[in-house]
């Protein structure tokens, strides 16, 4: 008795085995995903492509520095490094008034330029199918639409980095007169 029973195990682990080792059927699965880096900003929920972040850290202390763009909220030091940190919030609504209380700057590098984002909360790294992103809804932010892969049906907004650093007034470099 004990022979048949170790036939029939035997036999479920084999065929086990070779539901694993085929091949995948499932189309979602085999989809390719986008790594994203997920954080939380005013109320809601964000990510980056992962690999445009370079770092994230924990704001110390924030050197302002006049003459720039109100989204400007100053310089960071990270490692004997100086890094522009940016609002968001006051660069998609410059009349928005008070201070951004966030405690982490994720710091990007996009087309061989730093810069840091405020940013509320790491969530942290997730893979999204591509298939996922979609446009953003016709009541979505419009000051935040041209900066954007898209939306997912979950409300994670993923944002495009190097439309934002292109963007007019985005860098608080001035032309030289």
């Amino acid at each position: 008795m004990d022979e048949t029973r170790g036939d029939v195990d035997l036999e479920l682990l084999e065929r086990r085995a070779a539901e694993l080792a085929a091949p995948r059927s499932d189309d979602r699965e085999a989809e390719e995903t986008r790594p994203l880096l997920a954080f939380s900003m005013f109320g809601a929920r964000y990510a980056v492509d992962l690999d445009k972040v370079d770092a994230v850290t924990r704001i110390g202390e924030i050197h302002t520095i006049p003459l720039t763009p109100k989204h400007i909220s100053g310089v960071i030091r990270r490692r004997g490094e100086t890094i522009a940190l940016v609002s968001l919030r006051l660069f998609f609504h410059p009349e928005a008034e008070g201070i951004a209380d966030s405690d982490f700057a994720l710091i990007a590098r996009v087309s061989g330029k730093r810069f840091a984002l405020q940013v509320d909360d790491i969530e942290g790294v997730s893979h999204l199918p591509r298939s996922e992103l979609k446009a953003p809804p016709d009541n979505f932010d419009r000051a935040q639409v041209p900066y954007l892969f898209g939306v997912t049906n979950n409300g994670l907004v993923v944002i495009d980095l190097a439309r934002l650093l292109a963007a007019d007034g985005f860098s608080a470099h001035r032309p030289v007169v």
